[in-house]
C-alpha cells in the first residue's frame, strides 16, 4: 500500500483545487460576450450628451447600454446584418461619410450636431447606421482598436475616415 504524509497530501489537494479554479475561471471566460467601456453620445432635450455606456459583443448582435438609469431608454442594440454603415474617425467631432451625412442629418437635425462643434481634443468616434436608428460613440484610446475589430470579425466593414487636410 502507498501512503504519503499529510503534507504532500495537502500540497496535492491544493494543486488540484488551482487546476479545478482555472479551468471554472478560463471557461466562464471564455463563454461571456466582449464588452468595452465607451461613451455613447444621447439627445437631452435639444443638446446631445456623452455617457458612460458599455458595448457588448454577442453572436449575431451588439448592444450599448448606458450606465445611468437614468439613460436606459437610450440602450440601442443592433445586428450586424442590419448595419448599413459603420465608420471610424481620429477627430474633434465624429465625422461620417457622404451617404452616412446625410441619413444622419436627416435623422437627427442640425440641433443634435451643434454641440461637437465646440469639442477641441481629437477622440476616436464610431457612427453604426441601420435603415432607421444610428449611434454615436466614443471609443477609448486604448480599445478602440478592439472595437472595430468586433465589428470587423463579425463581417462589418468599418470604414476608417481621414480628416481633410491631414
Amino acid at each position: 500500500m502507498f501512503t504519503t504524509s499529510p503534507a504532500v497530501s495537502l500540497r496535492m489537494g491544493l494543486a488540484a483545487l488551482a487546476c479545478v479554479s482555472l479551468l471554472t475561471v478560463t471557461s466562464a471566460f471564455a463563454q461571456t460576450a466582449p464588452a468595452y467601456e465607451i461613451e455613447l453620445v444621447v439627445s437631452q432635450g435639444k443638446k446631445s450628451v456623452e455617457t458612460d455606456a458599455d458595448i457588448t459583443f454577442e453572436k449575431d448582435s451588439f448592444r450599448v447600454v448606458p450606465d445611468k438609469k437614468s439613460f436606459a431608454s437610450s440602450t440601442k442594440e443592433f445586428a450586424y446584418s442590419d448595419i448599413k454603415q459603420a465608420d471610424h474617425s481620429y477627430s474633434k467631432k465624429p465625422m461620417l461619410s457622404g451617404g452616412g451625412a446625410i441619413a444622419t442629418a436627416l435623422l437627427v437635425g442640425f440641433i443634435f450636431a451643434l454641440p461637437f462643434l465646440f469639442i477641441k481634443k481629437k477622440k476616436h468616434w464610431m457612427t453604426v447606421q441601420t435603415e432607421n436608428d444610428f449611434a454615436v460613440l466614443k471609443l477609448g484610446d486604448r480599445n478602440y482598436r478592439q472595437i472595430v475589430a468586433e465589428f470587423e470579425t463579425r463581417g462589418v466593414t468599418v470604414a476608417d475616415l481621414k480628416e481633410e487636410g491631414k
